[in-house]
């Protein structure tokens, strides 16, 4: 099990990435590539599940223009990203992008599945 997650108490957009400080006196940057590259929507999903997929994914992710999105809240569990250019589906659980400020596999290894589940 992991450990409690910090809460996130500020989000500094920048050009290129975001600055994520916690609670815990913690700070993290992440990349809006790392970010779109981890959309954790029905398109984006099945497309990191294969190697091959997953690499193409991240070829098109980098292509797009760079651009600083807006963030917004969802309830009190999540974030959006909107961006002008590619997909802003993607509801980013909080534990989900205290993952990727850490470097870890925000999917935890398991495969997209479509449905219930």
């Amino acid at each position: 099990m992991r450990d409690a997650l910090p809460t996130l108490k500020k989000l500094e957009r920048r050009a290129n990435d975001m600055v994520l400080s916690y609670d815990d006196d913690t700070t993290f940057t992440v990349t809006y590539d790392d970010v779109r590259h981890a959309c954790p929507c029905a398109k984006c999903s099945p497309m990191r599940n294969e190697d091959d997929t997953s690499r193409t994914l991240r070829r098109q992710i980098e292509a797009l223009p760079a651009e600083k999105p807006t963030v917004r809240t969802v309830g009190k569990y999540a974030l959006s990203f909107e961006w002008q250019h590619g997909c802003s589906s993607g509801i980013y659980r909080f534990e989900r992008i205290h993952d990727l400020a850490n470097r870890r596999d925000p999917d935890r290894g398991k495969p997209y599945v479509h449905g219930a589940w």
